[in-house]
């Protein structure tokens, strides 16, 4: 009868633990619901990060994102989706613009970055990228 108690003590104490490991690797959209909820109940920022950080450790969003955050909602911003990229999104690297690319280096094997840059109006960087990760050339002229 004492085994089967301390196994469930054991089987407790394992549960509470991998509670707390996923919280631990808990995603950003999870943390910024934490903070738009506590947000809603008026806590202030130096709360809200006392309270992640209380919970997440290490892995907590820094102090300057959780006040951009609840500075956001102040805003007016009520979603937390997207949040993920709030980047603008890549126009030059496409399908088109890469077959032309390729095309113009196929043409002219010593054309150099900026000329086929100016040919089709995009930025230096983005012919590189091109060049170099989607069309897997190893040397490109600069």
């Amino acid at each position: 009868m004492a085994t089967a108690r301390k196994r469930r003590k054991t089987a407790r104490v394992a549960v509470d633990l991998n509670m707390f490991r996923q919280l631990q690797v808990a995603s950003t959209l999870k943390m910024l619901a934490v903070i738009r909820f506590l947000w809603a109940k008026r806590c202030n920022c130096t709360e809200i990060c006392r309270q992640l950080h209380e919970v997440y450790g290490e892995n907590a969003m820094s102090r300057q994102v959780i006040t951009k955050w609840c500075n956001m909602f102040e805003d007016g911003r009520t979603d937390i989706d997207g949040a993920e990229r709030e980047r603008r999104p890549s126009t030059a690297t496409n399908s088109e613009i890469a077959t032309r690319v390729n095309e113009s280096i196929l043409a002219n094997r010593r054309v150099a970055v900026d000329e086929i840059a100016n040919e089709l109006d995009i930025s230096h960087g983005s012919v590189h990228k091109i060049a170099v990760k989607h069309l897997e050339f190893s040397k490109v002229c600069a």
